[in-house]
């Protein structure tokens, strides 16, 4: 059976973008969001809290969200699609010390449409106050092999 993930795609944009417009605390608030952009490119994603509520919001099953972003490459996986989850720490701006927290990464672009075409947005977000600790840069690096990598930006010393 060919499964369509283009129709569950939009369903799962406008249920983000709808929510945003009530809700942008939801977005790029580090300690409240279920996102946050880390740089041009990548949204990093709370796990599993990103998904669950995704789900929720586009009243869908959690592992159809995950299947359907996975699938289009909307969230970032390996090869096989089967790992995607990271355990990696981070840290807010104007924060001493790191939290180890478990992410996805997300493309900017899917975020960043979902928000101009259903959440009311006319611009793509800023980057949020979150960083990655500079040293989960190698870990992460093999995992961005052959695309687009973080951006230095992404990371903070701590």
């Amino acid at each position: 059976m060919i499964v369509d993930h283009n129709e569950a795609l939009d369903r799962i944009a406008r249920a983000l973008g709808e929510r945003y417009r009530q809700a942008p605390y939801i977005l790029n608030v580090p300690g409240q969001s279920v996102a946050c952009k880390v740089d041009a490119f990548h949204y990093l994603a709370i796990q599993p809290m990103f998904i669950k509520y995704l789900a929720q919001w586009a009243a869908m099953l959690p592992t159809r969200v995950e299947e359907t972003l996975l699938r289009t490459g909307n969230m970032l996986s390996d090869a096989s699609h089967a790992k995607h989850y990271h355990q990696i720490k981070v840290v807010e701006e104007g924060a001493s010390e790191a939290k180890a927290i478990g992410v996805s990464f997300v493309l900017a672009t899917f975020i960043d449409r979902a928000l101009t075409l259903y959440g009311g947005g006319e611009r793509p977000l800023p980057l949020s106050g979150l960083r990655i600790a500079r040293s989960e840069q190698e870990t992460l690096a093999s995992f961005f092999a052959g695309r687009t990598p973080l951006q230095d930006l992404a990371f903070a010393d701590i």
